[in-house]
């Protein structure tokens, strides 16, 4: 199963888990075993070996070897100043004994290896290092056909986490089980005070002993306490946890946030792992204001078919006085047959909430980027020919769909009912089927033909079917450089309705063609901006485009709209989405657009785009009113965006009326951002008479200072980085060595009518080893509004406490990059945010 947002169990890799995981399985007992055995590569076997001299030469050994149940087949590399002992029973190596088995390395003052126990000792700085983890202690006892043993006071360093930490004693229970006593784990540097001597870390997390067993891939924990500048913040008496990436069922950290319309609310989600295709997430929720509820997410995955469910159910809302919730199914799945040729894929949707007041109350948990409107859907296609391309032989399939809608009311007093009313979309059943075919000289034919069933839960408005066959034949021809495209089409399209029509009667048809002509090219040249090797092209492209008028005014508007106005609508040889409509046209579309790209990385760097439709005729099927288009230029279209300039970018659309040469619609974007963890973006939105907006967000450090990334990793897997004192070993980014602050932040500002619609701010503290977040942000929901705060404490290599405001930052905010990436071995849940794939 997919793991991209999987919740991970409480305490899932424990610092010790993770130190004894890598202890068991990283060969060391094989190690011992080989390095018992190792012998000089001499013909004879001497029954006792005189110290070696210490002078310019060490001894080393570099043998296979054999495979067995603990030691791997990599060769070892074996190396002392000194090896002496007696032929079977007992080897031992001094003066910076070091053993290598692949990425494995192992360090000791001395190595003693008695072979009538076949146990191995190592004593004094004892150092193990594989894939940048690092352990080091005073002393390792294993024997090594039981693997019972020990290892007294180890230290640990994990790089994946930046954190380490220290236990009294590892104990080795035999193969694949462990045990740990008085385990320590931070990623704090102790702060050094007046007297030289160290201090605590910022924080750390303390256990009294920790069970593992690898085979079961079960860990327990005994008297788990997190403490945070000497205060206890969490604490556990039992925990159990996964050894693994392997899913495991248990509690997540809870989340806790707060808002003007819910109060204080508090989530404890558990997670619970049924099968290896099968998991469910279950949230119970406490609102200071509305009370318990239940939150819930179940996922399944097998081999054909995928699906999820999320659901809210809030019994008895002491505000609204009754029970609320949402429900949100979706299922998608593709089945082929046997010799592959052909398949079948289905798509399920369904999704409703309880009120019309659910999307004002409960905006977090919206289950689409409509809060007043909801699909529900569920498709069927049949593939009968799953060749790519579909040269020579048509690819056909066939189709069928149904949709319905769930439409919210605004309830609003403050509302006005004509301005805040959504018409609610037609219930339309649909079966199909569409075949193209891609002919060696290139020509091409598309049919598709389908026909639609459409009702409305207004009883007043038309209903009924509607039949269209549409056919469709291009061929692309090259003429000295230039792509010429003719395409010819035609639309037929049949009603039958439950209402008369104008002209009294219930059927009605209309037969349309299109011709078509696409023709553009491209030149480019090499230029140099800014020290950068470019390419520069100039690519000017022509439409022509005739449909005949005819008359559709009598036709019902089932599922057809006015296409939006755009750099890519304004090619389209039909100003309508959808076929109840069909325009009539004699136009030209001019277009001219300019591009840099970088000749190293083939990244574009500019675009620069004009574009304009002309009327050779007046276009007397007017999508955006009631008489005839007759206006021959269009709007003019001007595009620009570029990186060009470094640090910089600039992305710019410009609508401006032909007429009065006054803007339509504007965008207007930048984006500075001149390293990591600094970015400052302002968009500024016009629409005449809808849309005057302006927003600002940003992400800056303002004070204090920051480790470079390149010195937290080079530190991070340095094989120093571990000292053997009585302290755990940490990151480089040390507490005690001053964090920096970062303001982030976003303003939505209504200039047309004067008031701030959305805002957000807050304070990134990073202290290196530990970050805090505080956050507030106000958003305005149909004419209320509703204001929360979140505050976070992130404890680097561990967990994050408390409210999550992570996905805020990341969707308020272009360019915001966490501090931390999440590597966290504890990891809470966002408060039941549910995703959208709108």
């Amino acid at each position: 199963m997919s793991r991209t947002h999987r919740p991970t169990a409480l305490l899932r890799c424990t610092p010790i888990a993770l130190a004894v995981a890598l202890l068991s399985l990283s060969g060391l007992a094989g190690i011992g075993l080989d390095a018992a055995h190792a012998q000089p590569s001499s013909p004879e076997q001497p029954t006792s070996t005189p110290p070696a001299t210490t002078g310019a030469s060490r001894l080393s050994f570099s043998l296979p070897t054999q495979a067995g149940p603990h030691n791997g087949k990599l060769p070892l590399f074996f190396e002392a100043d000194t090896l002496e002992g007696e032929a079977n029973q007992r080897t031992r190596a001094t003066g910076s004994v070091r053993l290598r088995q692949g990425d494995l390395t192992v360090r000791a003052d001395e190595l003693t290896h008695t072979q009538p126990d076949n146990t191995a000792r190592a004593f004094g700085n004892v150092r193990i290092t594989r894939n940048g983890n690092i352990f080091s202690g005073p002393e390792l006892t294993l024997k090594l056909d039981t693997l019972e043993g020990e290892f007294i006071r180890p230290q640990y360093w994990f790089l994946r986490t930046q954190a380490g930490g220290q236990a009294d004693l590892i104990e080795f229970l035999g193969n694949n089980r462990m045990r740990a006593h008085q385990a320590d784990y931070s990623s704090c540097t102790p702060a050094n005070t007046a007297d030289g001597k160290p201090g605590e870390p910022d924080w750390w997390l303390r256990t009294s002993r920790v069970d593992m067993d690898f085979d079961a891939n079960e860990g327990r924990a005994e008297n788990a306490v997190i403490w945070f500048k000497g205060l206890p913040i969490l604490a556990a008496p039992v925990l159990t946890f996964p050894l693994t990436e392997a899913r495991k069922s248990g509690w997540l950290p809870p989340s806790i946030d707060y808002d003007t319309r819910n109060g204080l609310g508090i989530a404890e989600p558990y997670y619970w792992n049924i099968a290896p295709n099968m998991d469910a997430t279950l949230t119970p929720t406490l609102s200071s204001r509305r009370g318990m509820g239940l939150g819930g997410e179940f996922r399944f995955l097998t081999e054909h078919d995928r699906g999820t469910v999320n659901a809210f159910v809030l019994p008895d809302d002491r505000v609204k006085e009754r029970d609320r919730g949402m429900i949100h199914f979706r299922q998608a799945g593709t089945h082929a047959s046997s010799d592959g040729l052909s398949f079948t894929t289905y798509n399920l949707r369904w999704r409703r909430v309880s009120d019309d007041d659910y999307w004002k109350d409960f905006s977090r948990t919206l289950p689409t980027l409509t809060p007043r409107l909801y699909d529900s859907n569920a498709s069927v296609e049949r593939q009968l020919n799953a060749r790519d391309w579909g040269l020579g032989d048509s690819q056909t399939a066939l189709f069928a769909s149904t949709q319905s809608w769930q439409v919210l009311r605004d309830t609003s007093l403050k509302s006005d009912p004509v301005l805040s009313a959504i018409e609610a979309p037609y219930r339309r059943n649909r079966a199909g089927l569409r075949s193209r075919s891609v002919a060696e000289s290139g020509l091409t034919w598309r049919v598709q033909g389908r026909v639609d069933q459409f009702t409305h839960q207004d009883g007043s408005l038309q209903s009924g079917l509607r039949s269209n066959l549409t056919g469709t034949v291009e061929q692309t021809f090259a003429v000295g450089g230039v792509q010429v495209t003719p395409r010819l089409s035609l639309d037929d399209t049949r009603y039958d309705v439950e209402q008369a029509l104008a002209n009294g009667s219930r059927s009605a048809a209309r037969t349309l063609p299109t011709f078509s002509v696409d023709a553009g090219f491209t030149l480019e040249r090499p230029v140099t901006l800014f020290d950068r090797a470019l390419t520069q092209t100039l690519e000017p492209r022509i439409q022509y485009v005739r449909t005949p008028y005819k008359d559709q005014s009598m036709l019902p508007l089932f599922d057809t709209a006015a296409r939006d106005f755009n750099q890519y609508a304004i090619y389209s040889e039909n100003a309508y989405t959808g076929v109840d409509r069909i325009s009539d046209a004699n136009q030209v579309t001019l277009g001219l657009t300019s591009r840099l790209f970088d000749q190293r990385t083939g990244a574009e760097a500019l675009r620069l785009g004009v574009v304009q439709k002309v009327l050779l005729a007046d276009q007397r099927i007017n999508p955006t009113g009631d008489g005839p288009i007759t206006q021959r230029l269009s709007d003019l279209l001007l595009l620009g965006s570029t990186s060009v300039i470094p640090n910089w970018y600039f992305d710019n659309v410009l609508q401006l009326n032909a007429q009065t040469n006054e803007p339509e619609r504007a965008t207007m974007g930048m984006r500075y951002s001149p390293g990591g963890y600094r970015t400052i973006s302002a968009i500024y939105r016009y629409a005449r008479e809808r849309t005057n907006q302006f927003d600002l967000g940003w992400q800056w450090p303002i004070a204090g200072r920051k480790p470079s990334v390149t010195q937290l990793r080079a530190q991070a897997s340095s094989p120093d980085q571990i000292s053997l004192n009585t302290q755990p070993a940490t990151s480089s980014a040390s507490c005690g060595e001053g964090g920096t602050w970062y303001s982030v932040g976003r303003f939505n500002y209504n200039i047309r009518d004067g008031r701030m619609a959305n805002s957000l701010l807050g304070m990134e503290y990073d202290a290196g080893c530990w970050i805090t977040r505080v956050v507030a942000e106000r958003t305005t929901v149909g004419t209320t509004s509703s204001r929360r705060i979140m505050i976070q404490l992130e404890l680097v290599g561990l967990s994050r406490i408390g409210s999550n405001p992570l996905s805020t930052l990341r969707d308020n905010i272009p360019g915001y990059r966490l501090l931390r990436e999440d590597d966290s071995v504890l990891s809470a849940p966002a408060s039941q945010q549910i995703p959208s794939d709108d």
